[in-house]
């Protein structure tokens, strides 16, 4: 598959997938974002949608040119950080807090991982926390959190995540 690429932050959000955005406008405006394994597809799939609602983002993700892409399109008070997105969540967990928090990975291996870390990625946020998921996946959803599915596609979802 060859590499998504955008001029500008409006083609992206002509691309843009389904993203559950009530829960960044909700009763209190969303006031920060972290999106983990942020750079597959430059971020049609949850960024453009924080960028659309000027809420300010740390952008995570290992393959640093596809950020280097999209600190070219984003608001320039985004933060972009080249990093393994587990990691980056083990060393912030105890010290810094976003509203919500996006974990976009593939399906597949990825996904099953990043299901196993629900309480890690809950500890990131204020607010909620949005997580791919497919079809018949099994989860434990941490305490003091409610969880509901957000579709994407006819098989992939985005399970939602918001605080009690």
């Amino acid at each position: 598959m060859a590499p998504v690429s955008y001029p500008t932050l409006e083609h992206v959000a002509q691309e843009a997938r389904p993203y559950p955005t009530e829960i960044l406008e909700g009763p209190e405006l969303a006031e920060s974002g972290l999106l983990l394994f942020a750079a597959g597809f430059l971020g049609h799939n949850d960024a453009v949608h924080f960028a659309e609602r000027g809420i300010p983002c740390s952008a995570v993700d290992v393959d640093g040119a596809r950020l280097e892409q999209m600190r070219q399109l984003y608001p320039p008070e985004w933060e972009f950080v080249e990093a393994d997105a587990f990691e980056f969540a083990r060393e912030n967990v105890a010290r810094r807090r976003w509203d919500v928090v996006s974990v976009d990975t593939f399906t597949g291996e990825a996904m099953a991982r990043s299901l196993e870390l629900l309480r890690l990625w809950t500890g990131l946020a204020h607010r909620a926390v949005t997580v791919t998921v497919t079809a018949r996946t099994s989860y434990a959803v941490p305490l003091g959190w409610t969880s509901w599915l957000y579709p994407r596609s006819t098989s992939v979802y985005w399970l939602v995540l918001e605080r009690e």
